[in-house]
């Protein structure tokens, strides 16, 4: 029997901002690693549902809904880099478009609580174009669109930053870069370089890696000649 998702939850006590609570998926799991971390993070435990979901990884390695729980586990805690790794994770190895559009809405559920409403309306917009159903990721999606008009009203235009030297990586660009690199080392560098580009239009920062990002595309034009 297919595992099904906890409901996702709403926040009624944010007055014109709606947050989706990020939900859990629950397995059938066949190790008492997993089991103990899912009695953990229901417990509140995270750092040891972390500790517990790794080791259940090792110990189940293709159970990739263990890396959701895990991304989970490490957003409860504040590790945002740690844990758009996990769920990117979970979304390269995930079969179903539900499966790979709860990742890129739990991505943009992480952003948008760190007000960054570029990078989140990029995975909501995501997450709505692999389950156009998915009502929560929609008012999400069109409350981060407003997010940003707010900011562009507000900052006016922007300075042209093609000579400006590159800023402190977020910790969504790092994550990027992370996930750019694993591609890269199973050669697959026309991907990475389409993951750093759609990454780099929906977050300035990840223009520190701009040498990383030339030395991908350099190597993915010659593959391709």
């Amino acid at each position: 029997m297919k595992p099904l998702p906890l409901p996702k939850t709403f926040d009624h006590l944010k007055r014109n901002l709606l947050y989706i609570a990020l939900f859990l998926v629950f397995t059938a799991f066949a190790n008492d690693e997993a089991r103990q971390a899912n009695s953990a993070f229901e417990e509140g435990n995270y750092e040891e549902a972390e500790e517990l979901y790794k080791a259940a990884i090792d110990a189940s390695p293709d159970d990739y809904k263990l890396y959701f729980n895990l991304g989970n586990a490490q957003a409860k805690q504040g590790k945002i880099e740690e844990a758009i790794d996990s769920f990117m994770e979970f979304r390269s190895l995930a079969e179903s478009p539900q499966d790979k559009s709860s990742a890129e809405y739990n991505i943009g559920t992480l952003l948008a609580e760190d007000r960054k409403w570029k990078p989140a309306a990029t995975h909501f917009k995501n997450a709505l174009k692999l389950d156009p159903s998915d009502l929560d990721a929609k008012h999400n999606y069109e409350r981060a669109l407003a997010e940003i008009q707010n900011e562009e009203d507000e900052g006016g235009e922007e300075q042209n930053q093609e000579n400006q030297p590159p800023p402190e990586p977020s910790e969504y660009a790092i994550a990027m870069k992370k996930q750019a690199e694993k591609l890269v080392a199973e050669r697959r560098y026309q991907d990475a370089y389409n993951l750093m580009q759609r990454a780099l239009e929906a977050d300035d920062t990840v223009r520190a890696f701009n040498d990383f990002i030339e030395r991908i595309r350099n190597v993915s034009e010659i593959n391709s000649n």
